[in-house]
């Protein structure tokens, strides 16, 4: 099952999604996976940090200034060490997880960044995967995974909240 998290760019996915993993671990389900924090210098933003969900560790994972060889999406680069971390932390799976991955963006739907590791995962019917999308990439997200069962929840619908984690925990 593929629960998809979308909202326009900037919309406070990431915070609601705080919210709801923090729900999540109080009623004892088991999460994996990472969100993704923004890092700021001088109130600018420079890039974004990946926090483990499962080890509460922090990694940098993409910055505004790089080196020419690293992936790259925008103004973005990705870190080859924060990438391959992210990677591991998809594919390091347990039974009865929880998989986050925040956030699925247009690198991925070329078959770069973190979707080498995806991939891996979401086609298993017994994955449970709670994935951050905006909501200009979902179509094309939906045509990738194709006739997968996928439930897509957005940040502007009334009741989100409540929705979202009955639907985890009734796939659970």
């Amino acid at each position: 099952m593929i629960f998809i998290l979308t909202g326009p760019v900037n919309s406070g996915k990431t915070t609601f999604l705080k919210k709801v993993i923090e729900e999540l671990e109080r009623q004892k389900l088991k999460l994996n996976g990472f969100l993704s924090e923004a890092v700021e210098q001088n109130q600018i933003k420079i890039g974004y940090d990946l926090l483990d969900l499962r080890r509460k560790e922090s990694i940098p994972f993409i910055r505004m200034s790089g080196q020419k060889d690293w992936q790259r999406i925008g103004p973005y680069f990705f870190i080859p060490e924060g990438l391959a971390w992210a990677k591991r932390v998809i594919l390091r799976r347990r039974e009865r997880e929880i998989l986050v991955v925040d956030e699925i963006g247009p690198l991925e739907l070329t078959g770069k960044g973190l979707w080498p590791a995806l991939e891996k995962v979401i086609f298993q019917r017994s994955q449970k995967v709670l994935i951050v999308l905006r909501r200009s990439i979902l179509k094309n997200f939906l045509e990738v995974v194709g006739k997968r069962k996928i439930k897509v929840f957005d940040m502007e619908e009334e009741g989100i909240f409540s929705r979202l984690i009955q639907e985890i925990k009734r796939s659970c």
